[in-house]
C-alpha cells in the first residue's frame, strides 16, 4: 500500500462536501470542529450548504481536487453523507489523487469515492465519522483521532450502543451490544468495504476495481465490512448473491456487518438469515461496531487486521 503521512499537531485538514452539505446539521458540525482544535481547518465553499447535494458534480469534484493539490493540506475529511456522490466519480482526476498522497476520511455515501481510491490506486482510505455526524466525546472518536496520527490503537467491542443519534455531544449508550458470529472468530486479512447501499452501485462500472484488489492481496485473504443503512433484508440477501456472482468474495476469509440503521422486511426474512443463507459457509460477524449506529470503529480500507470474537474477547487491531 502507498501509505500517506499521518497527521501531526498544527497540520492543515481540508473539509469538503462531496455529497450533502452540513447546513442542516450545523450545530453538530460546529461541535465536531471543536474536536479538531489541534489542526488548522480549510473548508471548501460547498461545505456550509443544504439540499440533496452540496453543489453540482463538477463543482464537488473541482473542490476535492483543489484540496488534493494544496500542498499544505495533509488530510481530507468528507463533511457529510447523502445519496448522490456517485455522479461525481466521472469528474475526478485519479492521477491527481495518486500524485498527491494524503488521507481521505468519511462514511456512508462517500463509500464509492473511498472504495474506488483504495482499489484503483492502492492507497488506504478511512471509513470514519463524517463531521456533520458529530465528533462527540467518546473513546471511539478518541481512537479515530489517534489513528489519524498513526497510533493504530486496538479497538474493543463496547458493552452498549446508541440506537440512533440524539444530537448531543455524547452518545446515549442504552442498548446491549452483542456480536453475532458464525463461529468463534480469530481471523486476519486485508480489510475492504464500506456502506453496502453505495457499494452495490459500483458493480460493473469502470470504477469497479474489486477483482484487481482481491487478487493482489489473495495471499493475505480478504475481510469485507458492510455497513447496512437502509436495505431491506431481502435486498441485502440479493445484493450479497450479486457480489458472490461478481466474484467479490473470492479469497474472502471473513465478512463483518454493521447493525442495520433502518431495518425492514417484506416477507419476514431476518437479517441474520439473509446473511447466513447468502454467504453459504463464509465466516461472518453481524452487529459489529462500525457504521451508522454508534459507537463505531475506525475502518482503514487496505490495511491488514486481526478480528477476534469469542467468549473472552471481541476486538479489531491493525497488524500492518
Amino acid at each position: 500500500m502507498k501509505i500517506p503521512k499521518y497527521l501531526k499537531d498544527n497540520d492543515y485538514i481540508g473539509i469538503t462536501a462531496c455529497s450533502c452539505g452540513v447546513l442542516d446539521k450545523i450545530g453538530e458540525y460546529e461541535e465536531s470542529i471543536k474536536r479538531l482544535n489541534n489542526y488548522k481547518i480549510i473548508e471548501t465553499n460547498n461545505v456550509r450548504t443544504s439540499g440533496m447535494v452540496s453543489s453540482d458534480k463538477k463543482v464537488r469534484a473541482k473542490e476535492l481536487m483543489e484540496l488534493y493539490t494544496n500542498k499544505n493540506i495533509k488530510c481530507i475529511l468528507v463533511a457529510s453523507g447523502g445519496d448522490f456522490l456517485l455522479d461525481m466519480l466521472d469528474e475526478i482526476d485519479y492521477d491527481v489523487i495518486k500524485n498527491n498522497l494524503k488521507w481521505i476520511c468519511g462514511y456512508s455515501d462517500p463509500t464509492s469515492l473511498l472504495f474506488s481510491i483504495t482499489t484503483k490506486l492502492n492507497i488506504p482510505t478511512i471509513y470514519s465519522p463524517c463531521n456533520s455526524s458529530g465528533l462527540v466525546n467518546d473513546i471511539s472518536i478518541d481512537n479515530y483521532l489517534n489513528i489519524l496520527k498513526g497510533n493504530l490503537v486496538k479497538q474493543y467491542k463496547r458493552d452498549k450502543y446508541e440506537r440512533l443519534s440524539n444530537g448531543t455531544n455524547e452518545y446515549n449508550l442504552e442498548k446491549d451490544n452483542i456480536w453475532i458470529s458464525s463461529n468463534d472468530i480469530d481471523i486476519s486479512g486485508r480489510l475492504i468495504g464500506g456502506c453496502i447501499d453505495s457499494l452495490k452501485d459500483l458493480i460493473g462500472t469502470k470504477f469497479d476495481n474489486t477483482k484487481k484488489f482481491i487478487n493482489k492481496y489473495k495471499d493475505d485473504g480478504i475481510i469485507w465490512y458492510f455497513d447496512v443503512f437502509g436495505l431491506t433484508a431481502e435486498c441485502l440477501y440479493n445484493t450479497l448473491i450479486q457480489f458472490k456472482y461478481a466474484g467479490y468474495f473470492d479469497n474472502t476469509k471473513l465478512i463483518v456487518f454493521s447493525k442495520v440503521c433502518y431495518p425492514s422486511t417484506f416477507v419476514g426474512l431476518t437479517y441474520e438469515d439473509a446473511i447466513k443463507n447468502a454467504l453459504d459457509g463464509i465466516d461472518y460477524i453481524y452487529k459489529f461496531d462500525f457504521g451508522h449506529i454508534k459507537p463505531s470503529f475506525t475502518m482503514i480500507n487496505g490495511f491488514k487486521v486481526r478480528i477476534i470474537n469469542n467468549n473472552k474477547e471481541s476486538s479489531m487491531e491493525y497488524i500492518d
